[in-house]
This record gives C-alpha cells, structure tokens and sequence, in this order.
C-alpha cells in the first residue's frame, strides 16, 4: 500500500508520471494467508450459494472445486501472487461446496403446496407461542395419507386457545390437521419462513381441526427426556415465579419464550434489550464466566491441590461441564451453540497455557458453526452476535494495550471501573449492531445506548446471578426465593424499558435494504476491523456504496397477496394504506409497509373511501396510474382500454382479452404462477415482480 500512495504523491509532483501498472501491481499483491482470511473466505463462498438465483448441480460444483484444488497444487511453488489468490478462491469454493453438501443432506420430504387433511402421529417437540394460540413443532412417526418416504420428518401445527395445555412437550400424540408446504416469503426478497423450515427439516405447516390424543408410547428418546425436562422447567418456573416476571424468568433460565407478555417483548425491543431474551453470548458468558469463578475460588481453598496445580485448569473443565449443561437445557439453538463453542476455545484456551480472548479464537468459533451450518451465516443471529464479540474483543485489545491499571483498593474506584467496562461494552455492541438491525430489521432502538447503561449492571450483577443459583436450587426443591429475588431484580429492568420505550422517537424505521447490501456490509465491517490499511479503505468505500444504494431504494406502491388481497398506498408519503380487506393478509401488509419504513399508518377499506366503485370494479387514481381492482370478468377488455393496472382477484380472464390487454393485469393465474405480486410506480412506469421464481430457478427450500 505504501508503493500505491508513493505513486500517487509522484503523479503529484511536478515532472513526474503516475506509474499505473506499480499501482496496479500493489492493488493485487498477495493476500496475507492465515487462518482468519481463509474463514472469511469460506464465509463468502457460503454467502454466495445463498445469494444465487438458481440451484446449482452439486456435480459441477465437485468438478469446479476439483479443478481449483488441482491449481493450488499447482501453483504452490510458483508466484507467490497466484498462489495466494487461487488458495482465497478454493477456500470461498469451498465454503460454497460445503452449503451445497448440506443442503442435500438435510433436505427431507415436503408437503404439496396445496391444503389437505392428515391424521398424524407423532410426539410434541417444542411448544411456541402462537397469537393468542400455540404452535407445536410435532417429531412426526408417520402420517396415515402418506408413504413412509413422503412423510415430513416434522411439522409446524398451529393450536387454538382451548388447547393450550391439550399436551406438553414429548407427549406422544394423535391429531387430525390442514397442512401443507411452509410458506414462502409474503414480499419479495423478504424473510423466508420455507427456507428456515427446510433447515429445520420441518416440511408441512398447518392447524389442528381435532382434539389432540394423548397416547401412550413405550419408546422414549433422549432428546425427548431433554425436551420434557427443559419444558417442565419452564412451566414450572412460570408457576413459581413471580407473577411479573414469570415469563421472563422462563425464557433466560430454558429459552421457552411462551409464557412472555407481548407488552413486555414490545417494551424491550423499542428500549435495545431485545438481545436479553435470546440465549447467546451474553448468557452464556455469564454462566460459564461465573462458574468459572466460583469453582477457581473453591478450588484454590483446597490448599494442597492449589499449591501442586494450577486450578484454574480444573476450573476451566468444570465451567465447560456447565455451559454444556446450559446448551441442553436452553435448547441447544444455532445462537447458543456459538456461544457456546466459543466459550469452549476460550477455556480451552486457559487450560493450554494460550491467550483466551483474541480474534483468532473468534475465527475459530466463526469456522465450527460456519462448518456446522452454514445456512447460519444468512440468519441476523449469527451476524449480529458475531460483529458484537469481534468489535469487543478488537476494542478490549487496544484498550488493554493503552490504558494504566493503579491499584485502587476502594469500592468506589471499582463500581466505577465496571461502569465504564459496561458502558464500553454496551456502546461497542450496540453500534456493531446497529447496521445489522437496520439492514433485517429496518429499525433501530434510538436509546438503546440509554436502556443498555441503566439495565446491563443490573442483568449482569444481579439478574443472571440469582437465575444460576435458582437452577442449581431446583433438584432440592428451594427455587422458591432465589426465583422471587431474581423477579424482583427484572422488575427495574422493566422499568426502565418501558420509560425508553416511551421517549418519543424511541423506535426509527427505514425502508427495507436490497439482500446484496447485507453481504457488501458485512465484508466491509470485518475488513473495517481487522484488515490492515488497504483493506479498510476499500472497507470505507463499500459502505458509502451501500450507503448510497440504501438511499436510492424505492419501494413498492401496490401489492397483491397470493389469495387476491390488494393493498396500496394512497400517497406517496405513505400515511395511509388502502386495502380490499382488513382483516385478511395482516401479516403480509405488515412486512409491506416495513418495505417503505412504516410502522404508524392508517388502514382504510378501499369501499369507504371516495373513488367510483360498483359490485363489479372499482377505480383508483395512484401515482398517475389508473387502478382497477374487478369482481367478475366480464369488465376486463373495458377496464383494459381504460386503466394501466387491472387486477382480476379471484379468477382468470380469457385469453383474448389476455393477449389484446394493454394495461398491466393481474388475474388468478398470474398469482398462482408467479404468488404474491409487488407494483412498482416510478418515472411513470409501470414495473410488476412476483415473488415465486419460475421452475427452473427454484431452490431447495422453494
């Protein structure tokens, strides 16, 4: 880099040349071969299967990565450039090769796409919270309508209020339901429940019509105890604890979140302390730190084991033993698995003598789950708890290098010194992030600095303590009061994020960022934190392109839901949506309207505003562009003549007027073709995207 900058300063200076082929020279020279490059590498090769638009033949994929090793060999004593680039490029083959294996391997049996009745069989995995319902996740034995090698592996069952205690968790059951295939993505390029469900090997969603039966089953699995046990824990924390804070208590101690009030959920995502609900990092570094500490304070009271060992080895084992107890008993999530292997490196760390805490160990961490499941790297859990620890730990490594440390006995030296370690850490975190949040979320927490400072000691130093000491009080019966004190700890920590939830301004919407910006930003923010000069420039100038594209994005102004439900936006200040009906596809005009970054707007029958409407059509004037919405077919060549967007919502139109319509038209069997459709009006055209790929470019999961 530093060639680079001296042939800019001589293209500079007068009577010399701008050298361009040194430069150019410099811009490609050899990439740093280490391990951490070589799991950013693999990382990309996995982010790009993702981001194909077709599903590629895992025979070419086998053959390219053959060719490419072969190179490599090669290339290894010749120039040191080639070599270095073409190792870069198998790695990123590699990570690609490795999510097309996987993906084949956990790819089971699906349901048709069509709706249809089935008598399944099977025991209750987990039970989730559903509305004001439930939804089981049942571990299907067999269905009675299906072959054994058409049946799903699992199923999403969706149950109503008078069903809520029907079963609980490795129940062996009977049940009659509606199901069919997991759901797509209700906008484009949305959140895609079909691809989650597909990695999840669940291949039918659905909802009960019968009462499910309660059988008896001599066949009793391990991950059925396990499932038995981490949901009778939850509910009897939920019956113990106090009323308040039940639920809360039940979702840090298991990860069922169930029993959570939907107020309380709202309150602590608009304060920034959503991240306490979802056991990562953070509860498992308290965990396991804290045993860690206590079991290397017990230890060393042994006074000849302490003076022949060094205990905090042994104290290491044990803090493992009990972060894995942990990982089973908070249901072993792709989050909690992270945080649980990089909790493993980091005492393993301490047993072999090595630096704990540095970004090797989070590379390490990174490669496993990467390695594991690599569908983990597209999901914001991952990204998000990944940038939080690599910003940390690059911040604590400069901070220690830099700072004094003078012995202050005082208690008031040491509050203060943990004020500001957690300040630290919550500002880091927090702007690490925020990007993040923005891009799949298309929100941020404005105070979330504010809720972190005034609620995280409290988590910390009382919070997750007294949830240790109530589990380890339950074998005996005596959770009963550490649950109170631990209640009693949460209730300041709901205070303050109702108070920051109510500040005005407390929850920012923007509109919904395009897929490709979340990779770019994502390898421009590693290369902003760890490359060296080079690599973060070119990290800078990534983001002002991901900064610019974010700010020319236009969304949507007319949607068109699988089942026909029109919704569209008056203006284009989107204040007010216009919808055929307001109780159908709520959850499709939700994900809309977060596509402009709305969260506060009005929703308005289309029949009670102005506009001319009979039984057969109406008329809408939107963006300049005549909209007719039909009832019946007969008005479509009319309607064609006369409008610029016609949409047929319940059936087809014949192929005359088909082939003779000039306006853009939406009828039944575009929608069953192509799903939900997405109208785009700007620069006065018109521009319509379906959301279901033609056949040929399908994934795996769609």
């Amino acid at each position: 880099m530093r060639g680079l900058f001296h042939n800019i300063q001589a293209f500079n200076s007068p009577g010399e040349s701008f050298d361009v082929r040194v430069a150019f020279k410099t811009l490609i020279a050899a990439p740093r071969l280490n391990f951490d490059n070589f799991v950013v590498s693999i990382g990309v090769g996995i982010a790009l299967y993702f981001g194909l638009g077709f599903e590629p033949d895992w025979r070419v994929v086998v053959a390219v990565l053959a060719v490419i090793s072969a190179l490599v060999y090669w290339g290894r004593d010749k120039d040191t450039t080639f070599w270095a680039w073409m190792f870069i490029i198998f790695a990123i083959a590699l990570g690609f090769g490795r999510a097309v294996w996987h993906s084949h391997a956990v790819k089971t049996p699906r349901l048709p796409f069509y709706e249809h009745a089935y008598d399944v069989r099977g025991w209750v995995e987990s039970i989730q919270a559903s509305g004001s319902g439930v939804s089981w996740h049942l571990r299907v034995k067999d269905i009675e309508q299906l072959e054994p090698n058409q049946t799903p592996h699992k199923v999403r069952i969706r149950l109503g209020q008078k069903h809520l205690e029907a079963a609980t968790a490795s129940d062996f059951i009977e049940i009659r339901a509606i199901l069919s295939e997991p759901p797509g993505p209700a906008v484009y390029n949305g959140y895609n429940p079909s691809r989650r469900a597909y990695y999840d090997k669940i291949g039918g969603f659905g909802f009960a019509i019968s009462v499910p039966k309660v059988e008896r089953s001599d066949e009793t699995s391990l991950k059925q105890k396990i499932s038995k046990l981490r949901f009778g824990l939850a509910k009897r924390i939920s019956e113990t604890g106090p009323s308040e804070t039940a639920g809360l208590q039940a979702a840090l101690l298991t990860g069922v979140r169930r029993y959570i009030p939907p107020d309380q959920t709202d309150a602590l995502r608009a304060a920034g302390l959503a991240h306490i609900l979802a056991i990562s990092g953070l509860h498992m570094g308290l965990l396991a730190g804290s045993a860690y500490y206590v079991f290397t304070f017990l230890l060393a009271c042994i006074a000849p084991l302490s003076r022949r060992y060094d205990v905090r080895k042994f104290a290491a084992i044990l803090a493992i033993v009990a972060a894995a107890s942990y990982l089973v008993l908070s249901g072993a999530s792709v989050a909690t698995q992270r945080a649980f292997i990089m909790a493993v490196i980091i005492f393993t760390a301490v047993i072999l003598d090595r630096q704990a805490i540095s970004i090797r160990s989070v590379s390490v961490a990174a490669f496993i789950t990467l390695i594991l499941h690599p569908e983990s790297l597209v999901s914001v859990g991952f990204q998000m708890s990944f940038a939080a620890v690599l910003a940390l730990v690059v911040v604590y490594r400069h901070w220690q290098d830099r700072r004094h440390y003078p012995f202050e006995s005082k208690w008031a030296a040491i509050i203060r010194r943990n004020f500001i370690s957690l300040s630290v850490t919550s500002f880091v975190a927090g702007l690490a992030t925020a990007g993040f949040a923005l891009f799949h979320f298309g929100r941020i927490a404005r105070y979330g600095l504010l809720g972190n400072l005034f609620a995280m000691p409290i988590f910390t130093f009382a919070v997750m303590p007294l949830g240790i000491i109530s589990l380890i009080a339950f074998p005996f019966s005596l959770e009963r009061f550490p649950l109170w004190l631990m209640g009693q700890s949460l209730l300041p920590i709901l205070e303050i994020s109702k108070w920051v939830a109510s500040l005005e301004g407390a929850m920012t919407y923007i509109r919904q960022a395009p897929n490709w910006m979340i990779a770019v930003y994502g390898l421009a923010f590693i290369w902003m934190l760890v490359g060296k000069l080079r690599a973060r420039i070119l990290a800078m100038c990534l983001i002002v392109i991901c900064a610019l594209g974010w700010w020319t994005v236009i969304p949507p102004d007319i949607r068109i839901s699988e089942d026909g439900r029109v919704s569209f936006w008056e203006t284009e200040e989107y204040q007010r949506l216009i919808v055929t009906s307001e109780r159908a596809d709520r959850y499709g005009r939700e994900q809309f309207a977060e596509k402009a970054g709305q969260s506060d707007f009005d929703v308005a029958n289309m029949h009670a505003v102005e506009a001319p409407c009979d039984e057969l059509a109406c008329r809408f004037v939107v963006q300049n562009k005549v909209l007719s919405i039909l009832n019946h077919p007969s008005e479509a060549r009319l309607e064609c003549e006369q409008s610029d967007i016609v949409i047929l919502t319940q059936r087809d139109v014949g192929p005359e007027v088909r082939r003779h319509c000039r306006a853009e038209l939406i009828d039944g069997r575009v929608l069953r073709e192509g799903g939900a459709q997405e109208i785009y009006l700007s620069k006065g055209t018109v521009k319509r995207v379906g959301i279901k790929k033609p056949t040929s470019q399908r994934r795996l999961w769609e």
